[in-house]
């Protein structure tokens, strides 16, 4: 089987909804498929790449150089540096490709149009497609009637479309206004090989982390900091880590100095040692607006800590309060901290609640998503050839 692959990811050089299609590349590889990537942007880190191209992985990115990606950018704005700097233009070479399969990595719910218009011109969509939708987001203005009629019409014609929580693939269909019966649930991989239970650190001062891109319009730690500066918790004797790398951090330092807990707060970066962040820290605190089913919740959870979260896409589907954590029902700083105010009262149980968080992980936890999702592009190959027999 020949398999393309396809992320319509501009603006981050890695995003967590990546991970997915990274592992069904790796399990097609394994099974001897031939694997091309169409990946519009340069920048994508190496050690990210570098072991599937190893493994056979051909990797087709935008003609620009990072050098000259990164001037547009500073240049232009955002979209339209995306048009000029990668213009989603590999996409045709795709044709060239004849996958027997193409799999679309879709950030969100609504592509972007130019991203659209792209993959329709290149032929990529007259083969049998697939598409995972990672996101979905409520709260916008409802899409033009043109936009919301290609885009559902864009699904409908999926042989399937993946989700990674059921709630996001309910908020799809409200945001298309289109049922979507070829629907189908997977899981999200990891970021860890070591599933062994961790013990609590044995310290006194309490350690919040918050995990994630440091993005406040979609994470929310904006929202946290409010909350953790209110006169009922600037007081109390905790830590926040704020782990991750985004465009926010000026702003959140700014915002911590405004709250008066700048000396509490430390901006950690970005990592990649999971483990490590949970042998310092007890409690996740993710305050997002925008969620599906988000891996740092998915990680802490196996590591034996229980979490405050904000109601949002698939959080629920995994967390539940008491058994597993604490739960902001509003999108809003009070929500947030009175949830943060019931985690402090029920500290001594954290040990107990977090206990049931992994037990509720390792329940759900796919060991093999990527050989799932690579499962289910075998079926729609095998269905196309079926179709095409009979044809």
């Amino acid at each position: 089987m020949r398999l393309a692959i396809v992320s319509d990811l501009t603006k981050w050089s890695w995003a967590g909804c990546e991970e997915l299609w990274a592992a069904l590349a790796r399990s097609a590889l394994l099974r001897g498929h031939k694997v091309c990537l169409f990946l519009p942007r340069n920048d994508a880190p190496q050690n990210k790449l570098r072991p599937l191209e190893e493994a056979g992985l051909r990797v087709y990115r935008p003609g620009l150089g990072a050098r000259m990606v990164a001037t547009v950018r500073r240049r232009v704005s955002f979209k339209l540096a995306s048009v000029v700097a990668s213009g989603f233009q590999l996409f045709g070479k795709l044709d060239s490709f004849a996958p027997d399969v193409v799999l679309i990595n879709s950030g969100d719910t609504f592509p972007d149009a130019v991203f659209l218009n792209e993959i329709k011109r290149s032929g990529a969509l007259r083969h049998p497609y697939v598409i995972i939708c990672h996101n979905s987001f409520l709260f916008g203005r409802p899409a033009a009637k043109a936009a919301r009629e290609a885009a559902a019409s864009y699904y409908r014609e999926a042989r399937r479309v993946l989700f990674v929580a059921s709630r996001t693939r309910l908020e799809a269909e409200h945001l298309l206004a289109a049922k979507l019966p070829q629907a189908r649930i997977v899981r999200n991989p990891v970021n860890m090989t070591d599933l062994t239970a961790m013990e609590m650190p044995v310290t006194a001062t309490v350690g919040l982390a918050c995990v994630g891109r440091v993005a406040t319009n979609s994470k929310g730690q904006d929202i946290l900091l409010a909350a953790l500066g209110s006169t009922e918790i600037r007081s109390l004797d905790w830590r926040l880590s704020i782990y991750g790398r985004g465009p926010d951090v000026d702003y959140l330092k700014a915002l911590a100095q405004h709250y008066r807990i700048a000396e509490k707060v430390t901006f950690k970066g970005q990592t990649d040692d999971v483990r490590a962040i949970w042998a310092e820290n007890h409690l996740l605190v993710l305050p997002s607006h925008v969620e599906s089913a988000p891996l740092c919740l998915v990680e802490a959870m196996l590591c034996g800590r229980p979490a405050v979260v904000t109601d949002v896409g698939g959080v629920l589907e995994w967390a539940a309060e008491p058994e597993t954590a604490f739960v902001s029902h509003g999108i809003h700083i009070e929500g947030f901290r009175a949830a943060l105010e019931r985690a402090w009262s029920a500290r001594a149980a954290w040990h107990t609640i977090g206990l049931r968080a992994r037990e509720k992980a390792l329940g759900m936890l796919d060991p093999d998503p990527g050989g799932t999702v690579l499962k289910i592009i075998e079926e729609v190959h095998a269905e196309s050839s079926v179709a095409s027999a009979i044809a």
